[in-house]
Formats: structure tokens, sequence, C-alpha cells
């Protein structure tokens, strides 16, 4: 073996081997988890939305988490409205693996009664029922209705609710059971079928029906690179970029930019939103520097927490 082979060889840093289990790869390095991520990225074979290394990694940390092995985290594990949530066998397998579930049962109830079957129509109250028992602990029973489906909206709903609707009731039924059972095996997980149907983070630009935070000045014609000349306390400049005024003004009143663009949206002014001023729009920058003093004075008095 020449010289050079055999620096280049003792320069190559050397990895660990990974282990292997009955069940596969076995995570016990952070080491090990980042090669696993890459390999499965470059399969691709990962969940769609799931794609990126990092993403992996990521889920199947929050598998191992809960008791799941890293195959068994990125089928089950989804990310639904920027949160992570786990699908509802998982969920009941994640329980089931605590061996703390002494008792699990589910049915269906119509008018109070016990059926056999799933139903076969459904009445306001037609309701899938979940009791568990844990070991050593106490006896948790959750039911689901029809009657309950339609307060929250969702009955009739196009996908599920109208394709499975007994498979619907029953999952959410599970849900509540499990969560208040085991809370500490499930370390906050929400069931990905009811994270679904939660509405998405509230939109807090104004609307007609919600009172104006200040009432916002039209933009003058024609000037958009100038600061507007007012009887307020506005910096005196010559004719600057308009981002080089709002530089000056948060500056002066040592003030951010997402403070300021946070009430623009609020009041309807704007439905732009950026991290900095230097990339919102100029009609955006134009409505700051004419209602300054407003919307510093909403910020001081804390309309924006």
């Amino acid at each position: 073996m020449s010289e050079s082979t055999i620096s280049t060889q003792e320069a190559r840093p050397s990895r660990a081997p990974v282990a292997f289990g009955d069940r596969g790869i076995v995570i016990n390095q952070y080491d090990d988890l980042v090669r696993f991520a890459e390999t499965v990225s470059k399969s691709g074979l990962a969940p769609k939305g799931m794609e990126s290394p990092q993403s992996i990694f990521v889920a199947v940390q929050m598998g191992l988490e809960v008791g799941l092995s890293p195959m068994a985290a990125l089928q089950n594990i989804a990310v639904v409205n920027g949160r992570p949530t786990i699908w509802g066998d998982a969920q009941l397998a994640v329980c089931r693996g605590t061996g703390e579930m002494e008792a699990f049962e589910e049915w269906f109830e119509v008018g109070g009664a016990r059926t056999s079957r799933n139903p076969s129509e459904y009445k306001d109250d037609t309701a899938a029922v979940c009791r568990i028992k844990r070991l050593n602990g106490g006896e948790v029973e959750s039911a689901f209705s029809v009657a309950d489906a339609k307060r929250a909206s969702l009955w009739g709903k196009s996908g599920p609710w109208t394709q499975y609707p007994f498979r619907m009731l029953r999952n959410r039924a599970r849900s509540f059971a499990l969560r208040d059972s085991f809370g500490d095996a499930l370390k906050g997980f929400r069931n990905t079928e009811e994270a679904m149907d939660m509405p998405r983070e509230r939109d807090v630009t104004a609307t007609a029906s919600e009172p104006k935070l200040f009432q916002p000045k039209a933009l003058p014609e024609p000037k958009k690179s100038a600061i507007v000349e007012e009887s307020q306390n506005l910096l005196e400049v010559a004719p600057v970029s308009l981002v080089e005024q709002v530089s000056a003004l948060l500056r002066r009143d040592k003030l951010k930019w997402p403070a300021i663009n946070e009430m623009l949206v609020r009041n309807g002014v704007t439905e732009s939103s950026s991290d900095t001023h230097e990339d919102a729009d100029e009609e955006t920058l134009s409505q700051a520097v004419l209602n300054w003093t407003a919307l510093v004075a909403l910020i001081g008095k804390g309309a924006g927490k």
C-alpha cells in the first residue's frame, strides 16, 4: 500500500457504525439521527412536506419522545397549522405501548342505548363512546355525538365527515379519552384528524365589522418620496426615500418595524407584512409615515399586545 493511500485513509474521519436491533436501526446518538435523516431525504421516500433532512430529523425526534420507531414516526407525525400532531391509530399505539392500559373499549350509542355495531343512520343523540382504564389510575369515559359535531361545525363537512362519519365520531371520542388518561405519554400531541378540523390561526386584519384602531389618512398625490408636512411632530427633513424616512422615525422613537407593520395590518390599512421596513412595499411605507403619530400613540398604549 502506497504512502499516499495510507495518508488519505488516515485523514478521512471514521464514523461509528449505526446499531441494528430487532426492528431495524437503533438511534443511540445525534450522529445516528443525522445520518438517518439524510438517507431518508435522499431516498425520495419521505412523506410529502417532510422531504428535507431537517424536517425528518425533527419528526423522528418527536416520535422517539413518545416511543415510536424512526420509520413509524415519519409515517405518523404530521404538521398541521404549524404544530406537530400524531395520527389517531398511532396515538392509541403510543398509549398501549406504555404497558399501563388496563382496559380499552369503544362503542356507539343511540338515544343512550348501546348498539352492537356502527349506526346506519345518524340522529343528534347518536354518539361514539370510549372508555379507558389506566393501571393504578381512574377510569375515563368520553363521548362525542352528532350534536357535538354540529356545534363544532363539523357535521356535513366535505371529506371524511361526510364519507366516514362513524370513524370521525369514534376518533374524536377516542382522542379525548386518550389525552385525559395518557397526557404524560402523548407529551401534548394532538390528534391529527382533530387538528385538521380546527380553524387556522386568526387573521388579525381589521374588517368592516371591527372598530378601527385609528382613522387612516389618505395618501397625498403625488409626493410618495417625501414626508408629508403636517402639524404633527414628524421629522423635518429634505425629500429622501421612504425607507430612509422610516429608518429615521424608527431611530427617533426607538421602535421596531414589526410593531408598526402590525398596527397597519390590524387597522386594515395594508395587507402586506414584512420583517423589516427595507422589505416593505412603497404604499405600506407611505401609510406608516403619514399615520406615524397615531401609530406611535397606539403602541405606547399597548394596543399591539
